[in-house]
């Protein structure tokens, strides 16, 4: 049996019988790549969002707070329909930040054992 036969009798035949299959087939992968797509980048961005969004609306004043830079310091003024917020990273010297790099929520009195 030559094999180049019958693979040209197989594609002859799946030509013949469903000539717009492979639009269809092609739709349905586009779908399924967009969906995955969908779930591997949107989803934990918006997970992501939320659990910001749930630290920032609990923070306080006092609360002891570290910034992407690492940097730690402690909230003097915070409010929750400003943008910026100011922390104090040692005494006297306060830093207004964007509320957007303030990444943890440190445990009272972390910022003096550090010291």
């Amino acid at each position: 049996m030559d094999l180049f036969a019958v693979a040209n009798a197989a594609e002859t035949t799946a030509a013949a019988g469903n000539p717009e299959g492979g639009f269809g087939s092609m739709i349905i992968l586009i779908v399924v790549f967009i969906v995955i797509m969908y779930v591997v980048t949107i989803l934990p961005n918006k997970k992501a969002m939320k659990e910001k969004q749930n630290l920032l609306s609990k923070i306080a004043v006092g609360d002891e707070v570290q910034i992407r830079s690492g940097i730690c310091g402690k909230l003097i003024e915070y409010k929750q329909d400003s943008e910026y917020a100011v922390i104090e990273i040692s005494k006297g010297v306060p830093v207004t930040i964007s509320k957007d790099y303030i990444m943890n929520v440190l445990p009272k009195g972390t910022i003096g054992s550090l010291k």
